[in-house]
């Protein structure tokens, strides 16, 4: 089936919606995070059980997210036997029409491994950080936190 756009309409024969502009730039611009700057939508640690996400902007599946400013986010309490790895994320809701950070809780392991990420039609997400939660611990620091926003695998 051919399809162009976007044309004027004219007695309402041009009827566009949000789909086929997403399907337009997601010809044009590939997912990820803009690296406008180096923290970009980086994740860092804040205070106790907190992280900060860095103000940035990203695209997903052709639809444009923008955070103008840092947003904490908490990580749930630590297990007191064993350790886990939470993934944030960025991501595309097709069902509620958005895009929003969030922290996916990994299982506690001896071995922890991070969550996977999901990717569908409906869901999709990027993965920015891994957050090691070692067990009974009270706070989030630096070292505890591994970017991936560089990583094609699952920050695309």
């Amino acid at each position: 089936m051919e399809k162009s756009g976007f044309f004027n309409s004219n007695n309402g024969d041009r009827v566009y919606n949000a789909n086929d502009f997403a399907e337009y730039f997601g010809d044009l611009v590939s997912n990820g995070i803009f690296y406008k700057n180096a923290d970009n939508l980086q994740v860092i640690a804040a205070n106790d059980m907190n992280i900060t996400v860095q103000s940035g902007s990203a695209w997903i599946n052709g639809y444009h997210y923008s955070n103008s400013m840092p947003m904490n986010l908490p990580i749930s309490t630590a297990n007191g036997i064993n350790p886990r790895i939470d993934r944030v994320v960025l991501r595309w809701d097709n069902v509620a029409r958005s895009i929003n950070l969030a922290v996916k809780d990994g299982v506690p392991s001896s071995n922890p491994t991070p969550p996977d990420l999901t990717r569908n039609t409906d869901t999709w997400e990027l993965a920015l950080a891994n957050v090691f939660v070692n067990r009974s611990v009270m706070s989030i620091d630096s070292a505890s936190i591994s970017d991936l926003r560089l990583n094609s695998d699952l920050c695309d």
